[in-house]
């Protein structure tokens, strides 16, 4: 089935709206999930559930999606583990600090496969690139400092 343009991109604006929305709630409900209590445990464990069944009805729906080779099944494994392990951690962590904090944290944690893309793909590096590169530490610093203050007010 060939696929126009247009088609496409409406497809690829969709997955990265529908993307964007789901990490947002996804912060949203850890919060609400530590307001409530709840053990970090089943809360990551009803996450991966939940990605189970969404991806069981996209296979469905489409079930074209699925013509990758069998080398990436046996890498989304490791992938799938360190994500849980880190959303693990992170519902586990959260109940130290405030969600806004703990939330930026991560997003700047995509900095590592960025810096490691380019040194080990040499992806070409443009000015964007490196400008936001370079406000990584800046932004940790800031985090730092809000954290010093938050506790001096606290004391």
């Amino acid at each position: 089935m060939v696929y126009s343009h247009k088609l496409i991109m409406a497809e690829a604006y969709f997955y990265s709206i529908l993307a964007l929305l789901s990490f947002g709630a996804l912060g949203v409900f850890h919060k609400l999930a530590d307001t409530f209590h709840c053990r970090p445990g089943p809360v990551n464990a009803l996450l991966y559930s939940w990605s189970l069944v969404f991806a069981a009805v996209i296979l469905i729906v489409k079930p074209g999606s699925w013509s990758s080779p069998a080398d990436v099944a046996i890498l989304a494994i490791p992938f799938g583990v360190s994500a849980s392990v880190a959303i693990l951690a992170f519902q586990s962590g959260i109940r130290y600090g405030d969600i806004s904090t703990s939330w930026l944290a991560i997003n700047l944690s995509s900095s590592i496969p960025t810096i490691a893309s380019i040194l080990i793909y040499h992806e070409p590096v443009g000015w964007k690139r490196a400008l936001a590169l370079c406000l990584i530490p800046v932004s940790m610093g800031l985090l730092w400092k809000d954290k010093r203050d938050a506790e001096g007010r606290r004391a």
